[in-house]
């Protein structure tokens, strides 16, 4: 069910919440060289600047359409992004450390949440 959801949102031509990076993430992510994740990543724009600043990204999420956007921003603005799609549940993560995590927004089902 949430799946279908995100799909169909994401699956329109415009970028749902723009192109353009969280404000709050602008402000805070710095340049560097590290490798940061990206849960619940949608249509990419975050994963995709914090790659216009040398990090090097691992983003995913449970929708193909969000994927599908994500990779044509960054293709468009000259970047490259390693984004997983599926549960996050099942998502494998590279055994190496990350450097920092971003989520902005995310839906989990109540199964997934702890109150």
């Amino acid at each position: 069910m949430q799946k279908e959801f995100w799909n169909e949102r994401y699956g329109k031509a415009d970028y749902v919440y723009g192109e353009e990076p969280n404000d709050f993430l602008k402000e805070q992510l710095k340049p560097g060289n590290g490798v940061w994740l990206f849960p619940a990543e949608g249509e990419g724009r975050n994963a995709v600047y914090a790659a216009s600043l040398g990090l090097q990204v691992v983003a995913f999420d449970q929708s193909e359409a969000g994927r599908t956007k994500a990779i044509r921003l960054a293709e468009k603005r000259g970047e490259k992004i390693e984004y997983q799609v599926g549960p996050v549940q099942d998502i494998e993560l590279p055994k190496a450390h990350f450097d920092g995590a971003a989520l902005i927004y995310a839906h989990f089902l109540p199964e997934f949440r702890v109150d």
